[in-house]
């Protein structure tokens, strides 16, 4: 059977904004058992709803973190510097920035990436950078919690989400750095074909 509804969503989209929506709505869920408000039983219609739900949310999360978190596209090593500039001479964008000249790059290489790992690498840093800012703001509520109302199951819940949320800001650098690398590596090797 072909998934029709999932199938018009790109790689992309289905990382970086409905799983990113979808821990968004579990996390509030979670919060709205945490503050004892009873959660809505939901049905068959109700998931569609939230499909729908957490791709919006998904938007949501990722402009935030568009706002707050800022990448180190002007910084480059040596060795990206000299891609670069391979680039540069090649197609004649003497007068770009090496920013420029990297975007540049890593639009060719998505178009021309048969193995598909830049896409891949620009998703999953795009889930975890998502996933990153849901649990920011689920720290922060729940230090809150524990300042309104300490005890130690609210504390366990607290280092639980800042655990995650470290760990998720290490996999979005990580990812981010691998999406670099695969990027200009992908670009060597359009270069040479």
């Amino acid at each position: 059977m072909e998934n029709k509804l999932f199938s018009k969503f790109s790689f992309y989209d289905q990382m970086g904004y409905i799983l990113v929506g979808s821990i968004s709505l579990l996390v509030a869920f979670f919060d709205t058992w945490l503050l004892q408000y009873q959660i809505p039983q939901i049905s068959g219609v109700d998931l569609v709803v939230l499909v729908i739900v957490a791709y919006f949310l998904g938007h949501l999360v990722q402009s935030v973190a568009n706002l707050v978190i800022k990448e180190r596209e002007k910084e480059f090593s040596k060795h990206e510097i000299e891609v670069l500039n391979i680039a540069r001479e090649k197609f004649n964008l003497k007068e770009r920035t090496d920013n420029e000249i990297y975007r540049f790059c890593y639009m060719l290489s998505l178009s021309k990436d048969f193995s598909g790992q830049v896409e891949t690498f620009n998703a999953y840093y795009s889930l975890y950078r998502g996933w990153f800012i849901v649990f920011v703001f689920q720290t922060a509520f729940l230090i809150y919690r524990l300042i309104v109302a300490f005890n130690s199951t609210n504390l366990i819940f607290l280092i639980i989400s800042l655990v995650i949320t470290i760990l998720f800001y290490l996999r979005l650098q990580r990812f981010y750095k691998y999406c670099r690398e695969k990027t200009l590596q992908t670009f060597i090797i359009i270069n040479k074909l």
